[in-house]
Parts: C-alpha cells; structure tokens; sequence
C-alpha cells in the first residue's frame, strides 16, 4: 500500500483529495443531522431526493450531454456484468452467512449509485462525468427493480420502474436534446425559464444526495458492524476488481479504444466512461438495501457500516489508480 501511494505524485494526490475531501465533509453533516434529528424525516427525504432533485439533476445533466448510443450499450453492459459478477463472488462467499438468499447478499451487491456518484463524478469530471454517472445510476436502477426485487421478495417489480421520476426524466432528457421542436416564441421562453429552474433545481440536489446518504448513518451504532465485515469487504474491494475486469475486457475488444490519434476528446470520453465504472463499483451499499429487505436482520446493516467505514480508505485508492493508469499520458 504505501509502495503504491509513493507512486502517485503529488499533483495526482491533491487532485484526488479535491475530489474526495468535499464529498467526505457533507457527509459527516449529513450523519450529523441524522443523529440530531433522530432520523425522524428519513421517508420525506427520500421522497425528495427520488421524486424531485435526483430526476431534476438526470435532467439538467442528460439534455447538455450528447446522445451516444454505443456509450450508453457500453455502460448498461458495463453493468450488468458488475452487478452479475458481484452477485457470484457475494453468493459463494456469503451463502452460509445469509437468510435464503437476500438481505446480507444484496447489501453486498446494490451500491450506493445514486447520492454519492453523481456529485462525485461531477465533481471530478463536470458534467460529463455526471451524464455517465446517471447512466450508470439508470441501470443500477433497473437492477434494483428487477433482481434485486426478486432476490429477496421472489419476483421483478417492472412496473414500478416505470413509474419512477427519474427513467421519465431522463427520456425527457433525451428528447430534449436530440429531437428539436418548432415553438412559438413565448413557449420558447417558458421552456427557457422551466429549464433554468431545473437546473437550480439539478444544483442544489448535489450536496442533498450526499446529505440523504449520511442521514440515517447517524443511526448505526459500532456493534451492527458484528456481522457485516465480509459483506461491507465485498462491496468496496471486490467491486473495483470486478469493474477493473469488464474495463480490461472493453479495452481488449476495442469498445473502448486506446489510441488517441487526433481524436483527443474521443480519448478522454473512453476514457471517463472507464473512470465512471471503477467509481461507480467502488461505492459502499446503498442504504435502501434496508428498507428493501425490512427488519429481518443487523447484516445489512452492518454491511452498510463497513462499506461506508473502509470507503474512506478504498474509493481515494480507486481514485488514484484512476488518475494514475486510466487517463495515464
């Protein structure tokens, strides 16, 4: 470990601790405010954070971002075998260790995607980055519904994916960049000003992300990390190794091609959509995973008290090794 770190020059280490040092700060205000505030308004947050800032940010990101159909194949794929992976090293490693087949083995698998990635990756690489961490949300999204559903209740809940704000937003998204209407003027400025307010809107949703994470952390006490430590490991260090893999695997295939030739941007758009991946797997369990699985248990809850705990020390480690060998000159 400290051979690694020596490796990093110090432009690498400040560009990561920029990154990093934000997001842990609003975090600790969030565990603050949960634990000042007892958790009590733990279900009006999430409906804010699900139903009105989250998809406002999907918004505002996926309409200045272009509309890639190969990059959004690679990340959904990108995903799929992150999610697939994960379940298959949690499932052979945890399967003495978890009731039937669900609560401890999917706190090990379901990151948290959505409130820490996005302002992450935003953070880090503007909003490109952003564009491709709601992509890659989307389909964590899609997983979340579908296995993660049936995992612990027996079966995929699809229709309430397509009830959910954000898949909306998104298409919305799309549209709005990609296919240009003919609007009288003064609907050209109402567009204008609903836009600009969304955006605000988008703005101000980052820090929130991050606080709504850190609010019902404040909760979790030291002893429900008892039966979390190989759950909580799984989900911040196998999940980079699993993403390193599927970005090996791209590289090999040309998906995500290494030569820059003049395409210098091009160069950059791989090489974020790679960045993203190892981030993205790098996030400690989504908090969700509990009221998915209800009361049945402390494994999920002390999965999410490690990942969140060793994700101080392992998401600075992925970050350097992003700006160490994947955007290496």
């Amino acid at each position: 470990m400290e051979h690694f770190f020596a490796l990093a020059t110090p432009l690498e280490i400040r560009m990561m601790l920029r990154g990093f040092i934000p997001i842990v700060m609003i975090l600790i205000i969030g565990i603050f405010i949960g634990r000042w505030d007892n958790s009590k308004h733990q279900q009006t947050l999430n409906k804010l954070t699900d139903y009105i800032f989250l998809p406002c940010l999907a918004f505002s990101a996926i309409h200045k971002h272009a509309f890639d159909p190969v990059e959004i194949f690679s990340i959904g794929a990108a995903v799929l075998m992150i999610m697939v992976g994960m379940t298959v090293v949690s499932f052979f490693t945890l399967r003495d260790k978890v009731r039937g087949c669900s609560g401890n083995l999917l706190a090990s698998v379901y990151m948290s995607s959505g409130s820490l990635l996005p302002p992450l990756a935003f953070v880090l690489f503007g909003y490109e980055g952003l564009a491709k961490a709601i992509y890659f949300h989307l389909f964590v999204t899609i997983f979340y519904y579908t296995a993660g559903r049936w995992m612990v209740s027996g079966r995929a809940d699809f229709k309430s994916f397509f009830k959910t704000p954000l898949f909306h937003l998104i298409i919305l998204g799309i549209a709005a960049r990609n296919f240009p209407f003919s609007l009288s003027d003064n609907i050209q400025e109402l567009s204008w000003l609903l836009e600009k307010g969304i955006h605000l809107t988008a703005m101000g949703s980052l820090p929130l992300l991050i606080i709504s994470f850190g609010y019902p952390l404040g909760l979790l006490k030291r002893s429900d990390a008892n039966g979390g430590f190989v759950g909580g490991a799984l989900r911040i260090v196998a999940g980079p190794l699993v993403a390193l893999l599927v970005v090996c695997l791209y590289r090999m295939t040309g998906l995500t091609s290494m030569e820059r030739g003049y395409d210098v941007l091009g160069y950059l758009d791989y090489r974020t959509t790679e960045a993203l991946l190892l981030l993205g797997a790098a996030m400690p369990s989504s908090h969700r995973v509990i009221c998915l699985a209800g009361d049945a248990g402390k494994a999920e809850r002390g999965t999410i008290l490690v990942s969140v705990t060793g994700a101080v020390i392992t998401i600075p480690i992925v970050l350097l090794y992003i700006l160490m060998y994947i955007f290496e000159e």
